[in-house]
């Protein structure tokens, strides 16, 4: 029954162009099957975590109801991103609230990402950390070429919420590194910026030593090349420890 749930996940967003990696690319596919596709539902993801920071059901149950009460916003938000074509502005989408959910179990102080785009990943973490009470989102983007004519980076992001956010614009490959030294220590990583191999390892890499024992480390597109799965596997994360919503990986550092 667990194989054909899986089969299913997967199933559900296979695209030509995953059929024509396949063609192209046979070893990276059966990689990414292997590994990436660790899929499970959100509450499953959710699930998984808190049980990892030793959560009890109950208090998953209460961040869903916390979720829920924001509902407006949420709307807010997809008014706003109807401005593109699509609706979708190369934002994070089902993994959102995901996001929310997460920081609002983790109750992180400090929360580093890369990639923001319109800011719709941002406002939902916002949202999490201001109804925590508790918390900072420190963001670097290189804004995208699809930013509508003087938009920038995180525009959708309320104005009540930018308290809680200090945004560097500019490339993370000049920015990472300098902003972590000053940070010293991260609860929490999130990748969402350029999606190359070299990019994401290097990423990975410079974020890795500040994120601290116990802290979450996430991964958009996670199945965009081997990054991912090789810096598992650099780090000694067993198949057991990680779990991958949609296209979000994540896992509990734990040593």
């Amino acid at each position: 029954m667990q194989i054909l749930k899986q089969l299913s996940s997967i199933v559900q967003i296979v695209r030509p162009k995953h059929i024509l990696n396949a063609v192209i690319s046979p070893f990276h596919t059966v990689k990414v099957f292997k590994y990436h596709y660790r899929r499970v539902s959100e509450k499953t993801f959710v699930e998984f975590m808190a049980h990892k920071w030793g959560h009890l059901p109950e208090e998953v149950d209460e961040a869903y109801q916390s979720y829920e009460k924001n509902n407006m916003l949420w709307e807010e938000i997809i008014e706003k991103l109807s401005i593109y074509p699509n609706g979708y502005a190369l934002q994070m989408t089902k993994e959102c609230s995901t996001l929310y959910l997460l920081v609002r179990l983790l109750k992180p102080k400090c929360i580093l990402e890369t990639g923001v785009s319109a800011g719709v990943s941002s406002t939902y973490i916002l949202q999490a950390l201001s109804d925590n009470q508790l918390g900072k989102l420190y963001s670097v983007d290189l804004p995208p070429d699809n930013l509508p004519e003087e938009k920038p980076s995180g525009w959708v992001v309320p104005q009540y919420l930018k308290d809680r956010w200090s945004l560097h614009v500019g490339d993370s490959k000049d920015l990472l590194e300098p902003l972590l030294e000053k940070l010293t220590r991260i609860d929490c990583f999130i990748h969402d910026s350029l999606h190359t191999y070299d990019h994401m390892m290097w990423e990975f890499r410079t974020a890795w030593n500040h994120l601290r024992q116990g802290g979450l480390f996430l991964c958009h597109d996670v199945g965009a090349n081997d990054a991912f799965v090789d810096f598992l596997k650099e780090k000694g994360i067993p198949w057991s420890d990680y779990r991958v919503f949609h296209v979000l990986g994540g896992f509990k550092k734990t040593k």
